[in-house]
């Protein structure tokens, strides 16, 4: 089978979102409405409550592709790739999540890129109640942050700053172990990555904190702490002046599990993604996707 592509590059117009893709949209609306509400949901979508209503009701007539499509990029659904939750890393880190959210305790996360970290967060978002995950980026400034840690705790985000973090921390407050997964922390200014403390501070003992990043996140505190920096004994302090140490390299046999589940059995192709790839799980599903690639072809 072809794979599905969502451009016809010969007419350069847009195929529509079959019914399958849009049923896997559906479910997955259903799954995050039951973990907060609908309206909360729309507006971390930022998709409007009635258009998320006929959608999970089956009203799919008047529902334009280009919206399934932002409900899928939105809800971060990955339908050509299947996560694999028994390979070590995955099951580590969400035990140290579940830890983390039931005892409100704060840790760090600084490791390679490619080991999973984000899949794993972005899979525990997805089945856990009152998790809050924030994916940084570069070109954010201390507002932009503010509104999309709002947005993606399901709050509307207008107004000041001052008044986005008081709404904010109203949110959070009135959720029951609730933890805060601010992921890719290393791209965040130093702003942006101080109201980590106010954060805390205003709800410690309430609330578990993740601050993960790739290595250059624990170089970075750790130099501010040699520097004695503005803020960064703080934050040294609040993850317990370390950071998170039980992830460990990618194996054999999680390359093994995460082939197997996307399609590739064959041993030997296995046994060489996992000597090219490095431990990198991307490395790993860009040589699976040839495969199956010259599969479809």
């Amino acid at each position: 089978m072809k794979p599905h592509l969502l451009t016809d590059y010969k007419t350069k117009k847009p195929t529509n979102m079959n019914t399958t893709e849009k049923q896997i949209i559906v479910e997955e609306l259903k799954l995050q409405a039951k973990l907060t509400s609908q309206n909360k949901l729309a507006a971390k979508l930022n998709i409007s409550s009635a258009t998320i209503s006929q959608m999970i009701n089956g009203n799919h007539a008047l529902i334009k592709n280009d919206m399934w499509r932002k409900a899928k990029v939105n809800l971060r659904l990955d339908l050509g790739w299947k996560i694999a939750e028994n390979i070590s890393n995955f099951i580590k880190i969400t035990k140290t999540l579940q830890a983390v959210q039931m005892r409100s305790l704060s840790i760090g996360i600084s490791e390679n890129a490619g080991i999973g970290k984000t899949a794993t967060y972005k899979q525990y978002a997805r089945k856990y109640k009152n998790v809050i995950h924030i994916e940084c980026k570069n070109y954010w400034s201390k507002k932009s942050y503010i509104k999309n840690i709002c947005n993606t705790a399901g709050l509307e985000a207008y107004g000041t700053c001052e008044e986005l973090i008081d709404a904010f921390l109203d949110h959070v407050k009135s959720l029951e172990n609730p933890i805060i997964i601010i992921d890719q922390a290393d791209k965040l200014k130093d702003p942006q990555l101080d109201l980590f403390m106010d954060f805390y501070n205003d709800l410690f003992g309430h609330c578990g904190f993740v601050l993960s990043g790739v290595k250059a996140l624990e170089k970075r505190i750790l130099k501010g702490v040699q520097k004695d920096k503005i803020g960064y004994r703080e934050i040294w302090s609040r993850i317990g002046s370390k950071f998170y140490d039980q992830i460990g390299e990618t194996t054999l046999a999680d390359v093994k599990a995460i082939c197997e589940l996307n399609g590739v059995d064959d041993q030997e192709m296995i046994s060489y993604i996992f000597n090219i790839s490095e431990g990198d799980i991307r490395k790993v599903r860009k040589e699976v996707e040839k495969i199956n690639m010259r599969k479809a072809a």
